[in-house]
């Protein structure tokens, strides 16, 4: 097994897990509060790297959320991923926040949902056939939509759903998702490294 570490940073909270060979289960982290998220994933990913007894140069591998999401969760996620990754020579690769969501429960259809300006969310189905494959566009719905819908929804930590929305039964964090789509990659791919956004960027938005 590769040691790999993954970076959420596109919902309500940072997480940070690690999966090493010496460590029997993966290691995680989750994060809140009103210093920047670079600042929270640096200092996730520096507490698992010590509690493992880990260097970074150890690392072979860093993934991360790319979006959609939080304009700032988007950008200092992936920021901070590309420096780990460059930091300790390794690759890195980033995937939708969507299909991370989607990769938190262990097969079925589920909705993915993540949070976007107020009042509203990102959504997009998927469905398991040996892996997770969209079988809609990412769009922008209402959030109140969310609960006419037949499909479980699955969505972060600190998204408020409305009374009534379908919840997808799931088994891991955000963060653990992504080691599990880390480990089926063939090839990490550099170009993945980049914001995926749904809307304009906004002039202004708070940290």
């Amino acid at each position: 097994m590769a040691t790999i570490l993954a970076l959420s940073g596109c919902g309500g909270r940072a997480e940070v897990a690690l999966a090493a060979p010496s460590l029997p289960a993966p290691s995680l982290v989750a994060l809140a509060s009103p210093s920047p998220r670079s600042d929270l994933l640096l200092r996730g990913a520096a507490m698992l790297l010590e509690a493992a007894g880990l260097g970074p140069g150890e690392l072979q591998l860093v993934v991360a959320t790319r979006g959609p999401g939080s304009f700032t969760g988007i950008r200092n996620t992936l920021a901070c991923a590309l420096g780990l990754a460059a930091g300790a020579g390794v690759p890195a690769h980033a995937f939708s926040s969507l299909l991370a969501q989607a990769a938190r429960c262990a097969d079925g259809e589920v909705l993915a949902a993540q949070p976007a300006r107020k009042g509203a969310v990102y959504v997009q189905a998927f469905r398991w056939e040996g892996a997770w494959q969209p079988i809609t566009e990412p769009t922008i719905r209402p959030v109140a939509w969310l609960a006419s819908q037949t499909l479980p929804v699955v969505a972060p930590a600190g998204l408020a759903l409305p009374e009534g929305t379908p919840l997808a039964r799931v088994r891991l964090t955000t963060a653990e998702a992504l080691l599990v789509l880390a480990r089926a990659l063939q090839t990490p791919d550099a170009s993945t490294l980049q914001p995926l956004y749904l809307e304009d960027f906004p002039r202004k938005e708070a940290c």
